[in-house]
C-alpha cells in the first residue's frame, strides 16, 4: 500500500512538472497607454502640496515685527516617466513695493522657520504689476517619498531666513 502511494505521488509530480512551462527571460511588452497610465498614477500618488502663509518679519534690531501679507499655493509632483524630475507649480501674491520686481524661492528640509539649507539652488519668480508671480516648471529634484519639507519665498534675491516673506509646509497627498 505504501508503494502505491509513493507511485501516485511520483506520477502527480511528474505530470505537474511536465505541465509547467519555463519562465520567460523577457518581461511582456506593455503598451504605451498602460505605461502612461502607470506614470500618471505614480505622479498623483507622490504629490506634495502647501499653502503659502504670511510670516513674521525678522530683523536683527529690537523693533516690533510686522506680519508680511503674502499668500499663495504650491504643488510638487513627480514628472511622469522621469522619476528624478519634479514639476513645481507655485503661485504667490505679495503687496507691491517700490523696487520689488522679483522674488526667490527654495525647497528646504524641515518645517517653516527651520533655517535648513535648500535642497537645490534658489529659483526666481518674476512679479507682475499686480504683485503676482508664478512658477510652472520642471526642476531637477526627485520628489521625496517621506520626510518634512517646506518652501520659502524670499524678498528680492534674498536667501536668508530674514528675507523670507512667506512659507509653506509641504504635505504629502495620497
Amino acid at each position: 500500500m505504501h508503494r502505491r502511494d509513493i507511485g501516485r505521488a511520483l506520477l502527480i509530480a511528474s505530470a505537474a512538472w511536465g505541465c509547467a512551462s519555463a519562465p520567460s527571460n523577457s518581461p511582456p511588452a506593455a503598451s504605451s497607454a498602460t505605461e502612461d497610465r502607470t506614470a500618471s498614477v505614480l505622479a498623483a500618488a507622490n504629490r506634495w502640496t502647501g499653502s503659502l502663509n504670511p510670516t513674521q518679519g525678522r530683523t536683527g534690531a529690537a523693533v516690533t515685527s510686522t506680519r508680511q501679507k503674502a499668500y499663495g499655493t504650491v504643488e510638487l509632483t513627480v514628472v511622469p516617466n522621469r522619476p528624478t524630475v519634479s514639476h513645481l507649480n507655485l503661485d504667490v501674491a505679495v503687496p507691491m513695493e517700490p523696487g520689488l520686481n522679483n522674488l526667490t524661492w527654495g525647497i528646504h528640509p524641515g518645517n517653516c522657520g527651520s533655517g535648513n539649507p535648500p535642497l537645490l539652488p534658489p529659483g526666481d519668480i518674476t512679479l507682475s504689476v499686480n504683485g503676482r508671480g508664478t512658477v510652472d516648471a520642471d526642476i531637477g529634484l526627485a520628489v521625496p517619498q517621506s520626510g518634512q519639507y517646506h518652501i520659502n519665498v524670499f524678498r528680492g534675491n534674498g536667501t536668508q531666513l530674514s528675507d523670507v516673506i512667506t512659507c509653506a509646509n509641504l504635505r504629502r497627498q495620497s
